[in-house]
């Protein structure tokens, strides 16, 4: 009886702890890349927020593409006409999380 229950529990812990991300999608994705510590305990959103003066610059929002399982997010400003900020990472089917852009890798080093 007690290795009957023990196999039980093995196996329904085995079932929870995913080896993938398989299940992850835009919104998924798009929360990883905002939540991710960044710098002084800060997350990435946190830390655009406090460096980009949104009052001078068009906030043009967060922007998830897709293609085979494999994610990028990026957050785009509008710095005037014909310039813009773009912070880009990429999620693989895992879940890592890569700094795609110059912008991104800078972001979030000392």
């Amino acid at each position: 009886m007690r290795r009957h229950t023990f196999w039980w529990l093995l196996n329904g812990l085995i079932g929870l702890t995913p080896c993938a991300h398989a299940d992850m999608d835009e919104t998924t994705v798009l929360e990883l890349v905002k939540n991710t510590p960044c710098k002084q305990q800060q997350t990435i959103e946190q830390v655009l927020k406090d460096t980009i003066k949104t009052g001078s610059q068009r906030d043009l929002g967060w922007q998830v593409f897709s293609e085979n399982a494999q994610y990028e997010v990026e957050r785009a400003f509008l710095i005037n006409k014909s310039m813009q900020l773009r912070f880009r990472w990429h999620i693989n089917a895992v879940g890592d999380i890569t700094p795609v852009s110059n912008r991104a890798e800078s972001l979030c080093s000392e």
